[in-house]
């Protein structure tokens, strides 16, 4: 008696599933929904499934594929198999801070796993001080600071994440000159110009517009970077020109909220309420709780003469933020 196909297939596949580690995932080597890279390592899974190394390249692949989920399937079985090394915890750390939802505390463990493995793994010690920064833990992120604050790779990017420290616990002195220190040694940082910019903004519009224009000379097409030289404008009372950034700086980063936003302003200084109220709504179909949105929406609908939609607008704001001041709009 001949078996169907369908039979023969089903337990060669369960043949191999049974191979796998517990907790590994069974791709087919067949299964063109996957790229070829994750096919072909796939195959060398399912011939070798005790091999960690393939594990760890699948996911690796996976990684970079931006799909975080089936990295850590992987990464974890690379791991299972071989706890002792120190870049599969590594790389799972990294994986699980990916993840939409971020897993702080397997990221945390997996990364003190990979130290505590290999002392001086300084990439480690780097995503500990963006976890600690990430948290608010600023104790434990000055320590992981001092550790690797003077490695020659990292050096630039971990003074970049005490600057971000500084600023965070509002600490504006020192930010400031945070900021001199990192350009005085990294003369075209970009995060260190963007942030002497921002914190000279309230303090020296010319001087802060300066920085910007630097920013702009290092990344064009930086999205805060376009934002803040179009406020600037802005303040200027340069309607026109400020309107032309804000534009730019949407087609960059269509979500950038306080773009629209301004834009909205401009259109209602110049009369144009109906697309004043546009723009309001488009913020409102990203973020339904800008109160500033309503408020701008209100606005308009008072200088159009629609004195009830006026105050339904001013009165979803003031829910959303009771110390908004309605007598600026």
């Amino acid at each position: 008696m001949r078996l169907p196909l369908i039979i023969i297939l089903a337990a060669l596949i369960s043949n191999c599933t049974n191979q796998l580690p517990d907790g590994a995932q069974f791709i087919s080597e067949n299964d063109t929904t996957y790229s070829q890279d994750i096919r072909e390592i796939s195959l060398k899974i399912n011939k070798s499934p005790k091999d960690d190394n393939l594990y760890y390249l699948r996911g690796n692949t996976f990684f970079f594929d931006q799909n975080y989920k089936k990295a850590v399937v992987d990464f974890q079985t690379a791991s299972t198999l071989n706890p002792k090394n120190p870049l599969y915890h590594f790389r799972l750390g990294e994986s699980y801070l990916q993840l939409d939802s971020a897993d702080y505390e397997k990221s945390n463990f997996h990364l003190t796993q990979a130290i505590e493995i290999k002392s001086d793994y300084i990439e480690a010690k780097f995503l500990m001080a963006k976890l600690s920064l990430a948290r608010q833990q600023y104790e434990s992120f000055n320590k992981w600071f001092k550790e690797i604050e003077n490695n020659p790779e990292f050096r630039e990017k971990t003074l970049v994440l005490k600057l971000i420290a500084l600023k965070e616990q509002k600490d504006t002195v020192k930010a400031e000159l945070m900021c001199d220190y990192i350009l005085n040694e990294f003369p075209n940082n970009f995060d260190a110009t963007m942030q002497k910019a921002l914190l000279l903004l309230n303090k020296d519009l010319k001087l802060s517009e300066t920085y910007v224009d630097k920013a702009l000379a290092i990344d064009e097409f930086a999205a805060e970077a376009l934002y803040s030289k179009a406020f600037i404008l802005q303040k200027y009372e340069k309607y026109a020109d400020a309107y032309k950034l804000y534009e730019r700086t949407i087609k960059v980063n269509p979500d950038h909220l306080f773009a629209l936003y301004n834009m909205g302003v401009i259109d209602y200084l110049f009369e144009n309420y109906q697309d004043a109220i546009k723009r309001a709504d488009l913020i409102l179909d990203k973020s339904n709780t800008f109160a500033k949105a309503y408020a701008l929406k209100g606005s308009s609908y008072r200088m159009m003469g629609n004195k009830k939609a006026a105050e339904d607008q001013f009165s979803a704001a003031k829910k959303l933020d009771k110390n908004l001041d309605l007598d600026n709009f």
